[in-house]
């Protein structure tokens, strides 16, 4: 148990103050109460013997036992607590004022009021525990009104017998109630004097006991605590010292018996043990490591009683010596790593050395044909019109692959950067397999391979995923497969490999007949800034498969390849996609499987015409009613005329061109406003709209016409931009955009999209 707590005041004055106020509260309660029940008989007294004037008397003594009572009520609460001096002169007044209000009305009971007055005076002035002036107040107040009475009424109450001795009684007794009032006040002020000293020298003690950065405790011989400060409880993690005191040392504290049993030997060698380490356990079982001085206490005849002592929590110091030694295992160990990492360092730097070597003969190859070419055109320096055509597909296919080498590179900065976003949507997988088929197709018809789709039947029609980038590795593995192929073909597979009602598994497979990857070399293929083979090179920078593989386990899948030499490669990965909602309460009607072939260019002739017929006779066999829809389709859609909103001129040329080239009656506009305004004619059924003018830009012109009367708001609006990062897909879909097209535009793709949007439901 700790010592008493309470604060004890900064001064000696302030402190006999509040004492006073304390010792003043006790005699001024008991003097209330009194007055309060002679109050109650007084009344009953005077009012039955007393008629003459049983009503004012009624009055003055109710008002004297209320007023007592509320004074009495008053002591409890802190304003009472704080001014008990206001209080006991407020009573004593009423009390005067009372007997003094009887004489006034009865003079015959002049000298029992003055005389039951003046033994109430002397009594209070005897337990009361205030200084003379307070005293002398009552004494003066308590003559004016006998004075004041005995002046007020007829010269009758001189006649009465006694009054004189009655008078002199109580400016006797006056006097006396004074010199009481001082010798009291001095005796208890002494008291409080040596309560003071008391008071100080136990503050001291218990500062140091209190304050002390140290436990501090006594036990008896059994270990259990009978003193503890507040830095032992908190040491042990209790709420307060009186908690400690239901612990024992060495049950409850020392963790090992070990340290208790070695104490125990150490005291029968000697009464005082320094600096015994010990490890000790807190109440929430954590442990803590401490210093520990004790000694045993003894009594008058020198016998052991207690034990006594002070805890140091060392647990810092015992960790940090730990840490110390930790810290110059783990420096070895960081440096070993050190030189590794270093050494890795020198040869990623020789990789991304060769890479940006390699990188920039990648992108000065086909910038050089670009350049090259366009000279010879534009010198005239052609022999016909069908080698100029040679020299655009050069160009065409020079400026395909520098564009592939930008946009790696662009994402390989963002996976680098960890900036690479998913954007979830809802897309339809057929369409997105399309899409990339499309953009490859002429190439891989160029080079004479065949190119075979199949998509399993129980995969979802709609599906919830980043399309973009499904789509992007398929393209990629594509792009991939299309380089290293040169004789054959190649076969896109899509599977699903399982499937519940909120996700299934998706395994697209992409495989080629191509040389095959030799085995030692498979394990560098996923990796960035390095080539199976330095003559690979030319085959471009090997960023494709890194980005798929970042794309993949971005989307929570896995990618790998199995490959054979001289026979060729698979590479195929599984993304987990959820399913639409639409498609969890419906299920699709089940596909065939789809196959596209490719025939190749180089077959001309009767061959050629007569697979063609086949295919064409094939389809026709087995959906003949879906062949003739799409073929409708298709004349309605040459049919309906697009709006080409383009601020540039060589890019509205250009583009005015190709659409009218695949079809499509097409007029042009430079600006937002003109594009609103000719939307409004309702002659145009789709829009291709640029995103940067200068008038007003493409997604403040699409909010515009979003809020345009009529049908005219509903127009399909595709967006045709040079920004290609999601953000402006983003962007351009929550401007109210239907789609998104990147510059430079593939016209395969364009196609597609702008077919898809012309023959939507709206």
């Amino acid at each position: 148990m700790t010592l008493n707590t309470t604060a004890t005041p900064g001064n000696k004055q302030d402190f006999l103050l509040e004492e006073s106020k304390k010792l003043l509260l006790a005699p001024f309660r008991a003097l209330a109460k009194f007055t309060a029940t002679a109050g109650i008989f007084a009344l009953a007294f005077e009012v039955q013997y007393l008629n003459t004037h049983a009503l004012q008397i009624y009055v003055a003594r109710l008002t004297a036992i209320v007023i007592a009572f509320v004074l009495l009520t008053l002591s409890y609460t802190k304003a009472g607590k704080k001014n008990p001096v206001f209080l006991v002169h407020f009573l004593l007044v009423t009390i005067i004022a009372s007997f003094g209000s009887i004489i006034f009305l009865i003079p015959a009971t002049f000298t029992v009021n003055s005389h039951i007055l003046s033994l109430i005076i002397f009594t209070a002035a005897l337990f009361l525990s205030w200084d003379v002036k307070n005293q002398i107040i009552v004494a003066i107040y308590y003559n004016i009104v006998f004075a004041a009475s005995v002046l007020l009424t007829d010269k009758s109450i001189l006649l009465l017998p006694n009054v004189f001795e009655s008078v002199l009684l109580v400016l006797f007794i006056s006097v006396m109630a004074v010199v009481a009032s001082a010798v009291n006040y001095r005796l208890r002020k002494d008291a409080i004097n040596k309560s003071y000293e008391v008071s100080v020298s136990e503050k001291k003690f218990r500062n140091i006991f209190e304050n002390s950065a140290e436990g501090i405790f006594q036990t008896n011989l059994e270990g259990k605590f009978l003193t503890a400060n507040l830095s032992l409880a908190k040491m042990l993690a209790v709420n307060s010292e009186e908690d400690v005191l239901n612990l024992n040392l060495f049950k409850n504290v020392f963790k090992r018996p070990g340290d208790v049993e070695l104490l125990n030997k150490l005291f029968e060698k000697q009464s005082k043990i320094k600096n015994f380490r010990a490890l000790l356990r807190r109440t929430d079982n954590i442990d803590l490591f401490a210093k520990m001085n004790i000694r045993i206490g003894f009594d008058d005849d020198n016998k052991p009683v207690l034990y006594e002592g002070s805890i140091i929590d060392i647990t810092q110091q015992v960790l940090a010596e730990a840490e110390r030694q930790k810290a110059l295992d783990a420096l070895r160990d960081e440096k070993t790593k050190i030189e590794i990492s270093a050494q890795r360092a020198r040869q990623e730097s020789q990789y991304k050395t060769k890479f940006l070597a390699g990188m920039s003969h990648e992108i000065r190859t086909p910038m050089n044909s670009i350049m090259g070419f366009l000279t010879l055109v534009e010198n005239d320096l052609f022999d016909d019109r069908e080698e100029m055509k040679s020299f655009a597909k050069d160009v065409r296919t020079a400026s395909d692959t520098l564009l592939q080498i930008i946009n790696n590179i662009l994402d390989i900065s963002k996976i680098e950067a960890g900036k690479m976003e998913l954007n979830e949507v809802e897309f339809k997988v057929h369409e997105e397999v399309e899409k990339g088929i499309a953009i490859i197709k002429q190439a891989i018809k160029s080079k004479g391979l065949s190119l075979s789709s199949e998509i399993d039947a129980s995969i979802p029609e709609v599906l919830i995923g980043d399309a973009t980038r499904f789509r992007q590795i398929i393209l990629n593995l594509l792009t991939n497969a299309h380089k290293y192929t040169d004789k054959g073909g190649i076969t896109i597979t899509l599977k699903a490999l399982s499937k519940n009602a909120e996700t299934v598994q998706v395994q697209v497979s992409v495989k080629d007949t191509g040389p095959g990857i030799p085995q030692e070399k498979m394990s560098k293929l996923f990796e960035a800034y390095s080539q199976l083979d330095a003559a690979q090179s030319t085959k471009g920078t090997g960023l494709g498969l890194v980005i798929c593989k970042e794309f993949v386990q971005l989307m929570g899948g896995r990618i790998d390849v199995d490959s054979k030499e001289g026979e060729g490669t698979d590479f195929y990965f599984t993304v987990p996609f959820k399913i639409a909602e639409a498609d969890r309460q419906v299920a699709p009607p089940p596909k065939q499987p789809v196959e596209e072939n490719i025939v190749p260019e180089h077959k001309v002739g009767a061959q050629a015409e007569k697979v063609a017929e086949e295919l064409k006779v094939e389809l026709k066999e087995e959906v003949p009613a879906e062949a003739e829809e799409i073929e409708e389709e298709i004349v309605k859609s040459d049919k309906k005329t697009l709006l080409l909103v383009e601020d540039n001129p060589i890019s509205q040329s250009l583009e005015l061109k190709i659409l009218k080239e695949v079809g499509y009656n097409v007029e042009a506009v430079s600006n937002g406003t003109d594009a609103i305004d000719s939307i409004k004619t309702g002659r145009f059924n789709l829009v291709l709209m640029d995103i940067e003018m200068d008038d007003m830009d493409g997604i403040t012109a699409t909010k515009i016409i979003r809020n345009l009367p009529g049908k005219a708001s509903n127009i399909p609006i595709i967006a045709v931009t040079a920004h290609s990062s999601m953000k402006d897909r983003e962007m351009c879909l929550n401007g109210g955009m239907d789609d998104y097209i990147a510059k430079p535009i593939n016209i395969h793709f364009l196609k597609i999209t702008i077919d898809q949007w012309l023959n939507a439901e709206r």
